[in-house]
């Protein structure tokens, strides 16, 4: 595996003043769309103590028992109660230390997928729930591209105006990975599928808008398969 410049990363969201820039309608959108399913997944974390993985300080408005913050980048994170910089590839928790896990914002495609989700599945407590979220690789944005489809590759991104090399995975790689840990997928949320299609035609404002017709495209099979984004209900089995 590369190994990132890890301190580049933790300087660089330590120096933006927010995570989710207003004017990059791409991220925007994202935002919105986990907002929007944490919030209905509410439940879960009610009397629960969660750990909030690559949080940037921001808590989704969970209300649950206590929240512990882990991430590289400590000014995003030093005001929380609970926080801990730390990678998630090497979580300083004992094993089953938390009822539940949220590791949103991408911060999967910044690591090792295996270190990481195997340190998840460490401090997960059993039938305990991860809502998880990556960048995949089956993507339309990556069509006609060698990265398409790749199991695992290295993609260079504009992010805040700023160059950004991170990790790709497809669908397929992280689901064996999961496996291998005992995390059993409940519910499978793409998104960012038409947006990726159109935006090799239209403008990143156009494409985006029109992305919010992915609530319709994806209950088909051909096109749930190509988000950029996946958002994952997992529980750990008792195996």
């Amino acid at each position: 595996m590369i190994e990132f410049d890890l301190e580049k990363i933790k300087n660089f969201y330590n120096r933006i003043p927010e995570i989710w820039a207003a004017d990059d309608v791409w991220h925007t959108y994202s935002h919105h769309v986990l907002d929007c399913y944490i919030n209905r997944h509410m439940k879960l974390f009610e009397n629960t103590i969660v750990l909030n993985a690559g949080s940037g300080g921001n808590d989704y408005g969970i209300s649950c028992q206590e929240m512990f913050h882990v991430d590289i980048a400590e000014e995003k994170i030093k005001n929380c109660k609970n926080y801990t910089v730390s990678t998630i590839e090497k979580l300083p928790f004992a094993n089953e230390s938390f009822d539940n896990i949220i590791c949103v914002g991408s911060v999967l495609n910044y690591c090792d997928a295996i270190q990481a989700i195997s340190e998840l599945s460490r401090v997960l407590k059993k039938s305990g729930k991860i809502i998880l979220e990556f960048e995949s690789s089956w993507g339309y944005e990556y069509l006609n591209t060698k990265e398409y489809k790749a199991d695992i590759t290295v993609i260079t991104l504009e992010y805040m105006h700023e160059q950004h090399t991170q990790w790709l995975f497809s669908p397929k790689y992280i689901y064996n990975i999961l496996k291998q840990y005992n995390l059993r997928i409940i519910e499978q949320t793409p998104y960012h599928i038409l947006d990726g299609l159109l935006s090799k035609i239209l403008s990143e404002n156009l494409s985006v808008k029109l992305t919010k017709m992915d609530h319709l495209i994806k209950k088909c099979p051909i096109f749930r398969q190509h988000g950029n984004n996946i958002i994952l209900l997992l529980e750990k089995s008792d195996l």
